[in-house]
């Protein structure tokens, strides 16, 4: 069975292809804590703060318990046959939830993370699509709906993950000639994240890459360079039109464009190192 946290919390049955959605509101808060914390001991006190905040009720402990033993059957419902009883442990005054990494979309999409970053420097187009990947697994808001402390902090961090996977991108992007087809997703990401300055930048690059003129005979586009005095593009003094300031120009063109394909190559692997430094921790 997968736990599906990058969007609406689901359980999913590979076997049968069903997925299931916890209708109750306080066990989707239990199933969101204990996938904070998997296969570690919560304590039954800091679940119930998880469920009910400083307002609990009365018995909270019992509370709590029937709300596990439900929880416990519904994913018996959705992994007929499976491991579902087995899976949430009641343990020393506490709770703890069996679930392997590979059955965590969370897991499986920081993996794809680090996988690009191994290949970003040999293969940028290759990273970028193992990151293209690893993004499809999301589904919308992490763990969206109610949820207490704890699926909060890890819906914070999971988001952080997702906007520097997703800058990384943008980056390789911009660096393997891909700027045309980002300028679109950018423009959505400077709109839904405007105090994060990043995305305003790579479009600015963007923007600019499908404004480069092709070089005669086809190959990447070139960045602009302003013509030098004397040159005859400039219509100064000496400027005669000859070869010699011409190939002068295309040299000086393509210096620059190298610096900035360093530079996009260097930025978007200190990005997937900081992405990738953040989910070791």
């Amino acid at each position: 069975m997968q736990f599906r946290m990058l969007g609406p919390l689901q359980m999913y049955d590979d076997r049968r292809r069903a997925v299931t959605e916890l209708t109750s509101p306080l066990q989707q808060r239990l199933l969101k804590a204990l996938l904070a914390h998997p296969n570690a001991l919560v304590p039954a006190s800091v679940l119930v703060w998880e469920l009910w905040g400083g307002r609990p009720p009365g018995k909270a402990g019992n509370a709590l318990q029937a709300h596990a033993s439900r929880l416990r059957r519904a994913m018996e419902r959705a992994e007929p046959g499976g491991p579902g009883a087995a899976r949430l442990v009641a343990r020393d005054a506490g709770y703890l939830l069996r679930v392997g990494p590979e059955e965590l979309d969370s897991a499986r999409f920081r993996l794809g993370v680090r996988r690009a970053r191994a290949l970003a420097g040999s293969d940028p187009e290759e990273a970028g699509l193992l990151l293209r990947q690893a993004l499809g697994q999301w589904r919308g808001d992490a763990l969206a709906g109610p949820r207490g402390p704890a699926g909060d902090a890890l819906a914070v961090v999971l988001e952080q993950e997702r906007l520097g996977a997703l800058e990384a991108v943008f980056d390789l992007s911009l660096l393997t000639g891909q700027h045309r087809r980002i300028v679109p997703e950018l423009r959505e990401a400077v709109l839904a994240h405007p105090a994060r300055p990043r995305f305003r930048e790579q479009l600015g690059r963007a923007l600019a890459g499908p404004r480069r003129t092709p070089p005669a005979g086809g190959g990447r586009a070139l960045r602009p360079v302003p013509p030098a005095p004397g040159d005859a593009r400039s219509g100064g003094p000496g400027g005669d039109g000859g070869a010699g300031s011409g190939e002068l120009a295309r040299l000086r063109a393509l210096v620059e464009r190298i610096a900035s394909d360093q530079h996009a190559l260097r930025s978007a692997i200190a990005q997937l190192s900081e992405l990738v430094g953040r989910t070791a921790a």
